[in-house]
Protein backbone atom coordinates (compact mmCIF):
# COMPACT_ATOMS: atom_id res chain seq x y z
CA UNK A 1 0.00 0.00 0.00
CA UNK A 2 1.17 3.41 -0.80
CA UNK A 3 2.39 5.44 2.62
CA UNK A 4 0.70 8.76 3.26
CA UNK A 5 3.45 11.63 3.47
CA UNK A 6 2.10 14.63 5.43
CA UNK A 7 3.42 18.28 4.64
CA UNK A 8 5.02 19.66 7.23
CA UNK A 9 4.24 23.55 8.07
CA UNK A 10 6.50 25.95 7.68
CA UNK A 11 6.21 29.67 8.81
CA UNK A 12 6.01 31.93 5.66
CA UNK A 13 8.18 29.21 2.94
CA UNK A 14 6.49 31.29 -0.28
CA UNK A 15 6.57 35.10 1.09
CA UNK A 16 10.73 33.87 2.26
CA UNK A 17 11.73 32.85 -1.37
CA UNK A 18 9.84 35.85 -2.51
CA UNK A 19 11.30 38.41 -0.51
CA UNK A 20 14.94 36.89 -0.75
CA UNK A 21 14.43 37.21 -4.82
CA UNK A 22 13.53 40.56 -4.65
CA UNK A 23 16.02 41.38 -2.40
CA UNK A 24 18.69 40.10 -4.64
CA UNK A 25 17.29 41.72 -7.47
CA UNK A 26 17.61 44.84 -6.08
CA UNK A 27 20.66 44.52 -4.94
CA UNK A 28 22.95 47.28 -5.28
CA UNK A 29 26.30 47.29 -7.79
CA UNK A 30 28.61 46.88 -4.78
CA UNK A 31 29.87 43.19 -3.92
CA UNK A 32 28.08 43.46 -0.17
CA UNK A 33 24.72 44.72 -1.57
CA UNK A 34 21.74 43.59 0.18
CA UNK A 35 23.19 43.17 3.67
CA UNK A 36 22.34 44.96 6.93
CA UNK A 37 24.29 48.54 6.74
CA UNK A 38 26.51 49.45 9.42
CA UNK A 39 25.55 52.68 11.82
CA UNK A 40 28.19 55.34 10.58
CA UNK A 41 31.19 53.96 9.69
CA UNK A 42 33.29 56.95 11.13
CA UNK A 43 32.07 55.92 14.73
CA UNK A 44 32.24 52.26 13.94
CA UNK A 45 30.05 49.64 15.96
CA UNK A 46 32.15 50.78 18.65
CA UNK A 47 34.01 53.79 19.52
CA UNK A 48 37.43 53.73 18.58
CA UNK A 49 39.87 53.74 21.61
CA UNK A 50 42.04 56.54 22.01
CA UNK A 51 45.27 54.62 21.00
CA UNK A 52 44.18 53.91 17.91
CA UNK A 53 43.44 57.35 16.83
CA UNK A 54 46.87 58.35 18.19
CA UNK A 55 48.02 55.22 15.98
CA UNK A 56 46.12 57.13 12.55
CA UNK A 57 48.54 60.36 13.43
CA UNK A 58 51.54 58.74 14.85
CA UNK A 59 52.64 56.24 12.73
CA UNK A 60 53.42 56.05 8.80
CA UNK A 61 50.67 54.20 6.70
CA UNK A 62 52.96 52.06 5.82
CA UNK A 63 53.93 50.70 9.04
CA UNK A 64 50.02 50.41 10.06
CA UNK A 65 49.80 48.48 6.11
CA UNK A 66 52.30 46.18 7.36
CA UNK A 67 51.28 45.40 10.48
CA UNK A 68 47.19 45.03 9.98
CA UNK A 69 46.80 45.08 6.54
CA UNK A 70 48.76 42.40 4.74
CA UNK A 71 48.06 39.98 8.39
CA UNK A 72 44.44 40.40 6.47
CA UNK A 73 45.86 39.06 3.04
CA UNK A 74 48.03 35.89 4.23
CA UNK A 75 45.38 34.84 7.10
CA UNK A 76 44.22 30.92 6.49
CA UNK A 77 40.85 31.86 6.99
CA UNK A 78 38.34 33.31 4.98
CA UNK A 79 37.65 37.06 5.74
CA UNK A 80 33.89 38.33 7.25
CA UNK A 81 32.80 38.61 3.92
CA UNK A 82 32.02 34.99 3.59
CA UNK A 83 29.28 35.46 6.74
CA UNK A 84 27.04 36.91 3.58
CA UNK A 85 28.83 35.63 0.61
CA UNK A 86 29.14 31.49 -0.27
CA UNK A 87 32.18 32.36 -2.91
CA UNK A 88 33.15 35.36 -4.68
CA UNK A 89 34.27 37.62 -2.60
CA UNK A 90 36.65 37.89 0.17
CA UNK A 91 38.40 40.92 1.26
CA UNK A 92 41.86 39.92 0.20
CA UNK A 93 40.36 41.00 -2.87
CA UNK A 94 41.21 44.11 -2.33
CA UNK A 95 44.59 43.78 -1.07
CA UNK A 96 48.15 43.23 -2.88
CA UNK A 97 50.87 42.70 -1.32
CA UNK A 98 52.43 45.81 -1.66
CA UNK A 99 50.97 49.35 -0.18
CA UNK A 100 50.92 51.48 -3.24
CA UNK A 101 49.76 48.95 -5.56
CA UNK A 102 47.18 48.37 -2.75
CA UNK A 103 46.11 52.16 -2.60
CA UNK A 104 46.19 52.42 -6.68
CA UNK A 105 44.23 49.84 -6.97
CA UNK A 106 41.21 50.65 -3.97
CA UNK A 107 41.48 54.55 -5.04
CA UNK A 108 40.94 53.02 -9.16
CA UNK A 109 37.87 51.14 -8.13
CA UNK A 110 36.82 54.58 -5.97
CA UNK A 111 36.41 52.67 -3.01
CA UNK A 112 38.42 55.31 -1.33
CA UNK A 113 37.39 59.19 0.06
CA UNK A 114 40.10 61.37 -0.19
CA UNK A 115 38.65 64.45 1.08
CA UNK A 116 36.69 62.19 4.14
CA UNK A 117 38.60 59.14 4.38
CA UNK A 118 35.84 57.94 7.04
CA UNK A 119 32.86 58.14 4.21
CA UNK A 120 35.20 55.60 1.89
CA UNK A 121 33.30 53.03 0.54
CA UNK A 122 35.15 50.02 1.26
CA UNK A 123 34.58 51.24 5.10
CA UNK A 124 31.14 50.72 4.22
CA UNK A 125 31.42 47.67 2.37
CA UNK A 126 33.18 45.95 5.41
CA UNK A 127 30.66 46.96 7.75
CA UNK A 128 27.90 45.55 6.43
CA UNK A 129 26.38 42.77 8.56
CA UNK A 130 23.71 40.16 8.09
CA UNK A 131 20.52 40.08 9.93
CA UNK A 132 21.82 37.82 12.42
CA UNK A 133 25.48 37.80 12.68
CA UNK A 134 27.73 35.18 14.74
CA UNK A 135 29.92 36.83 17.53
CA UNK A 136 33.53 35.42 16.11
CA UNK A 137 32.75 36.93 12.54
CA UNK A 138 31.24 40.12 14.09
CA UNK A 139 34.57 40.30 16.36
CA UNK A 140 36.88 39.38 12.83
CA UNK A 141 34.53 42.60 11.10
CA UNK A 142 35.37 44.94 13.86
CA UNK A 143 39.11 44.18 13.35
CA UNK A 144 39.22 44.71 9.95
CA UNK A 145 36.93 47.62 10.05
CA UNK A 146 39.65 48.81 12.39
CA UNK A 147 42.07 48.36 10.62
CA UNK A 148 41.37 49.46 7.41
CA UNK A 149 40.27 52.56 8.77
CA UNK A 150 42.74 53.65 10.44
CA UNK A 151 45.32 52.60 7.20
CA UNK A 152 43.09 54.45 4.97
CA UNK A 153 43.46 57.56 7.46
CA UNK A 154 46.89 57.41 7.48
CA UNK A 155 47.54 56.94 3.98
CA UNK A 156 45.19 59.87 2.57
CA UNK A 157 48.09 62.12 4.31
CA UNK A 158 50.82 60.22 2.77
CA UNK A 159 52.35 62.29 -0.68
CA UNK A 160 54.41 59.35 -1.51
CA UNK A 161 51.11 57.53 -2.15
CA UNK A 162 49.21 60.24 -3.39
CA UNK A 163 51.87 61.37 -6.10
CA UNK A 164 52.66 57.56 -7.02
CA UNK A 165 51.18 57.11 -10.62
CA UNK A 166 50.90 52.91 -10.82
CA UNK A 167 48.93 51.78 -13.28
CA UNK A 168 46.71 49.49 -11.02
CA UNK A 169 43.57 47.65 -12.31
CA UNK A 170 40.65 47.95 -9.40
CA UNK A 171 40.58 46.44 -6.54
CA UNK A 172 37.74 43.67 -6.51
CA UNK A 173 36.14 39.95 -7.02
CA UNK A 174 37.83 38.77 -10.09
CA UNK A 175 34.33 37.36 -11.23
CA UNK A 176 30.87 39.29 -12.50
CA UNK A 177 28.91 41.18 -10.38
CA UNK A 178 26.23 38.25 -11.62
CA UNK A 179 28.19 36.11 -10.12
CA UNK A 180 28.77 37.34 -6.72
CA UNK A 181 25.10 38.36 -6.29
CA UNK A 182 24.33 34.49 -7.15
CA UNK A 183 27.04 33.50 -4.39
CA UNK A 184 25.18 35.09 -1.81
CA UNK A 185 24.08 33.49 0.96
CA UNK A 186 20.41 35.10 0.87
CA UNK A 187 20.15 34.25 -2.74
CA UNK A 188 21.59 30.48 -2.33
CA UNK A 189 18.38 30.50 0.82
CA UNK A 190 16.42 31.68 -1.64
CA UNK A 191 17.34 28.84 -4.00
CA UNK A 192 17.09 26.35 -0.73
CA UNK A 193 13.35 27.52 -0.08
CA UNK A 194 12.31 26.90 -3.67
CA UNK A 195 13.84 23.86 -4.49
CA UNK A 196 14.08 21.80 -0.68
CA UNK A 197 11.88 23.06 1.83
CA UNK A 198 8.98 23.94 -0.48
CA UNK A 199 9.32 19.55 -0.49
CA UNK A 200 10.34 18.86 2.61
CA UNK A 201 7.06 17.44 3.74
CA UNK A 202 7.84 14.63 2.41
CA UNK A 203 10.26 13.75 4.46
CA UNK A 204 8.82 15.20 7.72
CA UNK A 205 7.39 12.03 9.57
CA UNK A 206 10.96 10.39 9.75
CA UNK A 207 12.56 13.30 10.16
CA UNK A 208 10.67 16.62 12.10
CA UNK A 209 11.15 16.69 15.48
CA UNK A 210 7.07 17.49 16.38
CA UNK A 211 6.74 13.74 14.45
CA UNK A 212 9.44 11.43 14.66
CA UNK A 213 9.31 10.14 18.92
CA UNK A 214 9.15 6.73 17.92
CA UNK A 215 12.15 7.05 14.81
CA UNK A 216 14.44 9.06 17.52
CA UNK A 217 13.30 6.31 19.63
CA UNK A 218 14.95 3.40 17.71
CA UNK A 219 17.79 5.49 16.06
CA UNK A 220 18.75 8.83 18.20
CA UNK A 221 18.88 12.37 17.25
CA UNK A 222 20.29 12.14 14.56
CA UNK A 223 17.22 11.24 12.28
CA UNK A 224 15.59 14.73 13.32
CA UNK A 225 17.48 16.99 10.14
CA UNK A 226 14.65 18.94 9.82
CA UNK A 227 14.38 22.23 11.88
CA UNK A 228 11.13 23.35 12.58
CA UNK A 229 10.65 26.86 10.95
CA UNK A 230 13.85 27.80 10.72
CA UNK A 231 15.07 26.75 6.26
CA UNK A 232 18.09 28.16 7.47
CA UNK A 233 19.36 26.18 10.52
CA UNK A 234 18.12 23.07 8.25
CA UNK A 235 20.39 23.73 5.66
CA UNK A 236 23.54 24.58 7.96
CA UNK A 237 22.46 21.11 9.86
CA UNK A 238 21.86 18.85 6.67
CA UNK A 239 25.67 20.58 5.78
CA UNK A 240 27.00 20.12 9.30
CA UNK A 241 25.65 16.17 9.17
CA UNK A 242 27.17 15.48 5.15
CA UNK A 243 23.54 14.52 3.90
CA UNK A 244 24.73 17.01 0.76
CA UNK A 245 28.48 15.70 -0.48
CA UNK A 246 30.27 19.36 -1.66
CA UNK A 247 32.38 16.95 -4.00
CA UNK A 248 30.15 14.90 -5.29
CA UNK A 249 26.34 16.09 -5.47
CA UNK A 250 25.02 13.70 -6.71
CA UNK A 251 26.34 11.11 -4.26
CA UNK A 252 24.57 12.97 -1.46
CA UNK A 253 22.98 10.93 1.23
CA UNK A 254 19.78 13.27 0.94
CA UNK A 255 19.35 12.39 -2.67
CA UNK A 256 20.69 8.17 -1.98
CA UNK A 257 18.82 7.51 1.16
CA UNK A 258 14.94 8.52 -0.59
CA UNK A 259 15.72 6.77 -3.71
CA UNK A 260 16.64 3.80 -1.89
CA UNK A 261 19.97 3.63 -3.22
CA UNK A 262 21.77 3.55 0.06
CA UNK A 263 19.45 1.75 3.11
CA UNK A 264 16.73 3.99 4.48
CA UNK A 265 14.77 3.18 7.13
CA UNK A 266 11.50 5.16 6.36
CA UNK A 267 11.67 3.11 2.65
CA UNK A 268 11.58 4.54 -1.03
CA UNK A 269 9.97 8.23 -0.77
CA UNK A 270 11.81 9.52 -4.43
CA UNK A 271 12.13 8.47 -7.90
CA UNK A 272 15.43 9.33 -9.55
CA UNK A 273 14.32 11.86 -12.15
CA UNK A 274 10.91 12.28 -10.42
CA UNK A 275 10.26 16.49 -9.75
CA UNK A 276 11.41 16.38 -6.52
CA UNK A 277 14.45 15.08 -7.18
CA UNK A 278 15.13 17.06 -9.69
CA UNK A 279 14.40 19.83 -7.19
CA UNK A 280 16.77 18.56 -4.63
CA UNK A 281 19.48 17.95 -7.14
CA UNK A 282 19.66 21.13 -8.69
CA UNK A 283 19.42 22.99 -4.99
CA UNK A 284 22.63 20.55 -4.48
CA UNK A 285 24.68 20.83 -7.76
CA UNK A 286 24.38 24.59 -7.81
CA UNK A 287 25.47 24.89 -4.27
CA UNK A 288 28.37 22.72 -4.50
CA UNK A 289 28.97 24.65 -7.47
CA UNK A 290 28.75 28.03 -6.04
CA UNK A 291 30.83 26.86 -2.55
CA UNK A 292 33.71 25.27 -4.86
CA UNK A 293 33.92 29.01 -7.05
CA UNK A 294 33.32 27.24 -9.95
CA UNK A 295 30.80 29.76 -12.06
CA UNK A 296 33.07 32.30 -13.46
CA UNK A 297 31.01 34.19 -16.22
CA UNK A 298 27.33 35.08 -15.48
CA UNK A 299 26.20 32.34 -18.81
CA UNK A 300 27.94 29.91 -16.28
CA UNK A 301 24.95 30.25 -13.70
CA UNK A 302 21.60 28.18 -13.60
CA UNK A 303 18.72 29.61 -15.32
CA UNK A 304 15.99 30.27 -12.75
CA UNK A 305 13.09 28.37 -12.74
CA UNK A 306 10.60 29.35 -14.97
CA UNK A 307 8.04 27.91 -12.06
CA UNK A 308 7.47 27.84 -8.59
CA UNK A 309 5.86 25.18 -6.27
CA UNK A 310 3.86 25.00 -3.00
CA UNK A 311 3.55 21.51 -1.64
CA UNK A 312 -0.31 20.92 -0.49
CA UNK A 313 -1.84 18.05 2.10
CA UNK A 314 -4.24 18.01 -0.72
CA UNK A 315 -4.96 13.98 -2.91
CA UNK A 316 -5.35 12.79 -5.69
CA UNK A 317 -5.81 9.17 -6.55
CA UNK A 318 -6.36 7.22 -9.46
CA UNK A 319 -7.89 4.15 -10.05
CA UNK A 320 -7.75 1.57 -12.40
CA UNK A 321 -4.59 1.44 -13.22
CA UNK A 322 -2.72 -1.32 -15.24
CA UNK A 323 -1.30 -3.32 -13.20
CA UNK A 324 1.27 -3.80 -16.14
CA UNK A 325 2.80 -0.30 -15.05
CA UNK A 326 3.90 -1.43 -11.81
CA UNK A 327 6.71 0.64 -10.39
CA UNK A 328 6.76 3.18 -13.51
CA UNK A 329 7.12 6.69 -12.94
CA UNK A 330 3.71 8.01 -13.21
CA UNK A 331 2.93 11.88 -13.49
CA UNK A 332 -0.66 14.17 -13.12
CA UNK A 333 -0.66 17.71 -14.51
CA UNK A 334 -4.25 19.35 -13.13
CA UNK A 335 -5.20 22.07 -15.37
CA UNK A 336 -7.86 24.76 -14.55
CA UNK A 337 -11.06 25.25 -16.56
CA UNK A 338 -11.30 29.27 -17.25
CA UNK A 339 -14.79 30.17 -17.19
CA UNK A 340 -14.15 33.65 -19.02
CA UNK A 341 -11.42 32.26 -21.40
CA UNK A 342 -13.40 29.36 -22.52
CA UNK A 343 -10.39 27.10 -22.11
CA UNK A 344 -8.15 25.20 -20.33
CA UNK A 345 -5.64 27.04 -18.39
CA UNK A 346 -2.30 26.64 -20.75
CA UNK A 347 -0.75 26.31 -17.09
CA UNK A 348 -0.48 23.79 -15.24
CA UNK A 349 -2.21 24.56 -11.75
CA UNK A 350 -0.92 21.72 -9.92
CA UNK A 351 1.17 18.84 -10.36
CA UNK A 352 2.38 15.20 -8.64
CA UNK A 353 4.47 12.10 -9.66
CA UNK A 354 5.20 8.65 -8.29
CA UNK A 355 5.33 5.04 -8.68
CA UNK A 356 2.59 3.03 -10.06
CA UNK A 357 1.33 0.50 -7.31
CA UNK A 358 0.51 -2.23 -10.13
CA UNK A 359 -0.42 -4.87 -7.28
CA UNK A 360 -3.41 -2.48 -5.99
CA UNK A 361 -4.15 -0.97 -9.75
CA UNK A 362 -3.95 2.57 -8.36
CA UNK A 363 -1.78 5.17 -7.97
CA UNK A 364 -1.95 8.35 -5.09
CA UNK A 365 0.29 10.95 -4.52
CA UNK A 366 0.05 14.38 -2.60
CA UNK A 367 -0.17 17.47 -4.97
CA UNK A 368 1.94 20.51 -5.15
CA UNK A 369 0.73 23.74 -6.73
CA UNK A 370 2.56 25.25 -9.46
CA UNK A 371 2.43 28.75 -10.77
CA UNK A 372 5.29 30.37 -13.33
CA UNK A 373 7.58 32.68 -11.85
CA UNK A 374 4.96 35.95 -12.37
CA UNK A 375 3.03 38.08 -9.98
CA UNK A 376 -0.07 37.35 -10.92
CA UNK A 377 -0.14 33.75 -10.95
CA UNK A 378 2.01 33.37 -7.89
CA UNK A 379 -0.93 34.35 -5.63
CA UNK A 380 -2.24 30.70 -6.55
CA UNK A 381 0.61 29.32 -4.25
CA UNK A 382 -0.05 31.77 -1.22
CA UNK A 383 -3.44 30.59 -1.48
CA UNK A 384 -2.34 27.68 -0.46
CA UNK A 385 -5.10 25.31 -2.21
CA UNK A 386 -6.58 24.44 -5.74
CA UNK A 387 -10.19 26.59 -5.92
CA UNK A 388 -13.11 23.77 -6.54
CA UNK A 389 -14.10 23.60 -10.05
CA UNK A 390 -13.65 21.95 -13.44
CA UNK A 391 -10.56 20.25 -13.90
CA UNK A 392 -8.34 18.57 -16.98
CA UNK A 393 -5.85 15.81 -15.66
CA UNK A 394 -2.89 15.04 -17.97
CA UNK A 395 -1.67 11.94 -17.37
CA UNK A 396 2.02 10.87 -18.10
CA UNK A 397 3.60 7.65 -17.86
CA UNK A 398 7.51 7.09 -17.98
CA UNK A 399 7.71 3.79 -20.03
CA UNK A 400 10.68 3.96 -21.24
CA UNK A 401 12.80 5.28 -17.60
CA UNK A 402 14.12 8.10 -19.49
CA UNK A 403 13.56 10.34 -16.38
CA UNK A 404 15.81 8.05 -14.27
CA UNK A 405 18.66 7.46 -17.22
CA UNK A 406 18.52 11.18 -18.70
CA UNK A 407 18.98 13.50 -15.56
CA UNK A 408 16.98 16.12 -15.86
CA UNK A 409 14.53 15.08 -18.10
CA UNK A 410 10.75 16.25 -17.71
CA UNK A 411 8.10 14.63 -18.89
CA UNK A 412 6.01 15.79 -21.69
CA UNK A 413 3.80 15.21 -24.88
CA UNK A 414 6.07 12.12 -25.50
CA UNK A 415 4.76 10.31 -22.02
CA UNK A 416 1.03 11.38 -22.71
CA UNK A 417 -1.42 8.45 -21.73
CA UNK A 418 -4.66 10.46 -21.66
CA UNK A 419 -6.72 12.44 -20.00
CA UNK A 420 -9.56 12.82 -17.59
CA UNK A 421 -11.70 15.87 -16.96
CA UNK A 422 -13.21 16.38 -13.39
CA UNK A 423 -15.45 18.12 -11.19
CA UNK A 424 -13.40 18.21 -7.81
CA UNK A 425 -13.32 20.30 -4.54
CA UNK A 426 -10.09 19.36 -3.12
CA UNK A 427 -10.79 18.95 0.46
CA UNK A 428 -7.46 18.69 2.27
CA UNK A 429 -5.92 15.32 4.20
CA UNK A 430 -4.84 12.02 2.85
CA UNK A 431 -8.28 9.93 4.09
CA UNK A 432 -9.82 12.57 2.15
CA UNK A 433 -8.18 12.33 -1.58
CA UNK A 434 -9.76 12.90 -4.46
CA UNK A 435 -10.30 10.00 -6.93
CA UNK A 436 -10.80 9.73 -10.81
CA UNK A 437 -10.43 6.70 -12.92
CA UNK A 438 -7.54 5.79 -15.05
CA UNK A 439 -8.60 6.39 -18.48
CA UNK A 440 -8.99 3.72 -21.14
Amino acid sequence: MIRPMMAIGHRGSLAAVLVCFASCQRAEESPQAGAEPAAAVAEGPRAESASAVAEANDVTALAIFNRRILPILHAPNASSCAECHLSGVDLKDYIRDDQSQTFAALWAAGLIDLETPDDSKLLKLIARRPDKPSLLTDAARQEELAAFRTWIRAAVRDETLLAANDAAAPAGPSVPLEVVRHARRDRVLASFLENVWAEVGRCAACHSPDRNAEQVAEHGERVSWIVLDDPQATLDHLLAADLIDRAAPDQSLLLLKPTLAVEHGGGQKLVVGDRTYRQFRRFIDDYAATAAGQYAAAVDLPPPLAELSQATDVWLKLTDVPAEFDKLLLQVDVHRWLEEKGQWSPARWATGDRQVYGAGNLWQQHLSLTAPRDAATQRQLSAGRLPPGRYLLKIYLDREGRAQSLYPYELGERELVGQVEIDATWPAGYGAMTAAAFPR
